[in-house]
This record gives C-alpha cells, sequence and structure tokens, in this order.
C-alpha cells in the first residue's frame, strides 16, 4: 500500500470531476492501485450526493439545453479506448503511452537521467515520465512550482523520506532535494509540473536553461 498519498483537497477535486487535465489522470493512476484513497473518494462521493440532494432543483432554459445537446454531438469520436496499449500500465495512461517504459523514446539529461514527455501536457502543466538509473541521483534543485510525482516503477529517496511504486508526492518552492534512485533498479516516475525544476549545484545550474 502506497505511503504518501493526495491531499484531500485535491482528491475531492477530483472526486468531483474537476481534474480533467494531466493531474487529474495521475490522480486516477493513483486510485488504480490506493485502497485508502478509494475509500477516502468514496466518502466525498457520498458527501457530494448528499449536497446534491440539498440544493434546490434549478430549471434550465430551454435554449441552453439545446445549446449543451448540439455541443455535445459535436464532440469528436475516437475509437481508442482507456484500454488500448500496454496492461502494465495504469488505465488513464494507456492511450497516451506508445508501449511500455523499454521501448519509449526516452532522450536524456544525462546517461543516467532520462526523460519522455507525455502527450497530455497543457498550457498549466508539463507532464512527463523520469528514469533515474539505479544507485543514481538527479542534481540537486528545488522548484520554481509545484511537481507532483508518482512512482511508476523501482524506487526513489531524499532527504525527508523512501517513496516505492505507487506514492504519490508533492514538491513546492520549499522543497530542496536530490532524489537518489534504489540501487537494485532503475526508478521511473511520472512527474506533472506547473513550472520547471530549478538545478541549485555547481553542474546542475547549466541546465536551468534548458528546463521547461
Amino acid at each position: 500500500m502506497a505511503n504518501y498519498h493526495p491531499s484531500d483537497e485535491l482528491l475531492m477535486e477530483f472526486t468531483a470531476g474537476q481534474k480533467h487535465d494531466a493531474l487529474g489522470i495521475m490522480v486516477a493512476c493513483h486510485l488504480e492501485t490506493c485502497r485508502e484513497c478509494q475509500k477516502r473518494s468514496q466518502v466525498f462521493e457520498q458527501l457530494g450526493g448528499e449536497i446534491l440532494e440539498e440544493t434546490q432543483e434549478t430549471t434550465l432554459s430551454e435554449g441552453l439545453l439545446n445549446k449543451l445537446l448540439s455541443r455535445l454531438s459535436e464532440a469528436p469520436k475516437t475509437t481508442q479506448t482507456a484500454d488500448d496499449g500496454d496492461t502494465r500500465l495504469p488505465r488513464p495512461l494507456r492511450r497516451f503511452v506508445p508501449g511500455y517504459f523499454d521501448s519509449l523514446p526516452w532522450s536524456g539529461l544525462s546517461k543516467n537521467i532520462k526523460e519522455f514527455t507525455l502527450p497530455l501536457s497543457d498550457k498549466r502543466y508539463v507532464a512527463k515520465f523520469y528514469k533515474i538509473a539505479a544507485g543514481k541521483e538527479l542534481p540537486i534543485h528545488t522548484h520554481k512550482g509545484n511537481e507532483f510525482t508518482l512512482v511508476m516503477s523501482g524506487q526513489f529517496s531524499d532527504d525527508a523520506g523512501d517513496y516505492k511504486q505507487g506514492d504519490f508526492i508533492l514538491a513546492d518552492t520549499s522543497t530542496h532535494h536530490q532524489p537518489r534512485a534504489g540501487m537494485n533498479e532503475d526508478c521511473i516516475c511520472f512527474a506533472v509540473m506547473d513550472a520547471p525544476l530549478k538545478f541549485t549545484g555547481f553542474f546542475g545550474r547549466m541546465l536551468n536553461p534548458f528546463m521547461r
């Protein structure tokens, strides 16, 4: 079972259907295997249902209803489903990832640190996979904004703790760390950022102009 989880606020927003972006996909991936968050989500759903029952009904105008139905009929159709792709991946990610981790076209920050930019980034969030070679570490860094991380495979650690598959971690501008992969296998993480990393070490600072 995961040791680190989304906040109540984030999980409530997701449960209420307010997270249709990369961060929402990450939460959905975490929920697939986290029994604790599944139970919390069910509580929030029940609470939302009770609130709706106590809310007064509002009648929609005929024009607004027709407009909504028209927009639904114009929505693009696709034959691809969330179950397409490699079954080793969480269902919410399968249609966005062309194969499993070992078949991705990784690009390199260095020979020990690779990344793959996911095709679900938008104006607010950049979404990536990071792969850290076993026993290796990222340059020491902080964050210009928020970075949400879901451990997909392997594990890593920093001064604040140890993180394993399924853990959901938030790093922000107060975080200053140097994640290190476990010794036995590469660590692959799904990261969603609203601002780039900011490397602070001597060599790391040379990478800052290339970060986004």
